[in-house]
């Protein structure tokens, strides 16, 4: 069943003003970091048993405009958890005070808060697995968590169609700007603490708010532009600069020498 669309969720963002519309609440959708804070809420549930659900409800209708609010993730616990005390009408009502005090016309930026909102709304965790798992493709299982028993201890997951982990040139850029980076942060000896190699991925998946190579390959761009700005800011690299050496290769000069 497909969810709430960009555009959708582009003006629901601009019509909140970057704020929870629970009556009250000043917390922020999106933080100025890009840490999200919010989620898209269904005033009538999306899925049958959840609260306020209409089955009278289109698929279209349930995931358009009139039947979303933004909340916090603490008021969205709660006007779910009780859905008696805040009906359909209640949460139109408070989503409507909202749009009049805080509404604005759509920003540019906009679309990057829907993407980022969409993201966290699909996002899916699974806890075990015997086989495969196919996330946001025709005929596969949308949902934001699933939980699949299995008898292996490990599961690999496989980069989807449309992701920077299944473009092998993307892939291996962006791993040489990793290694670049370790190589030249790891060499600094005035760093007062242990280096960790694994910190940066780390970086990369908090800022990105997933692991890069779950990441659309969209978001190739600015991953390659937040690792070449951390590697020009090693003390290698700035020497390097002064002396008119290049600390990493761009993506063209470095898939033109893997292509031999």
């Amino acid at each position: 069943m497909a969810g709430p669309s960009e555009k959708t969720i582009k003006r629901l963002f601009a019509v909140s003003g970057n704020l929870c519309a629970f009556p009250g609440c000043s917390l922020p959708i999106v933080e100025s970091v890009g840490t999200i804070t919010g989620e898209i809420c269904h005033i009538r549930a999306q899925n049958e048993g959840g609260p306020r659900f209409d089955k009278a409800q289109t698929d279209e209708e349930r995931n358009g405009f009139g039947n979303l609010v933004l909340l916090c993730r603490r008021h969205h616990k709660i006007v779910d958890a009780e859905p008696n005390v805040y009906s359909v009408e209640a949460l139109e009502e408070i989503k409507s005070i909202r749009e009049r005090e805080m509404g604005r016309p759509e920003q540019a930026t906009d679309s990057f808060y829907a993407k980022i909102l969409l993201s966290d709304l699909r996002r899916i965790e699974v806890n075990n697995n015997s086989g495969n798992v196919v996330i946001d493709s025709p005929g596969a299982i949308l949902a934001k968590t699933v939980n699949v028993k299995m008898a292996r201890k490990t599961v690999k997951v496989q980069p989807a169609a449309g992701t920077i982990g299944a473009d092998q040139e993307a892939s291996r850029y962006i791993q040489h700007l990793i290694n670049r980076y370790n190589e030249f942060a790891s060499a600094d000896k005035a760093r007062g603490a242990k280096f960790s190699y694994g910190a940066i991925s780390k970086n990369i998946e908090t800022n990105f708010r997933a692991p890069w190579r779950m990441l659309a390959i969209e978001e190739f761009e600015g991953i390659c532009a937040y690792l070449q700005q951390r590697i020009g800011r090693t003390r290698i690299a700035k020497s390097n600069a002064s002396k008119g050496i290049k600390s990493f290769s761009s993506f063209e000069e470095y898939s033109q020498t893997v292509r031999g």
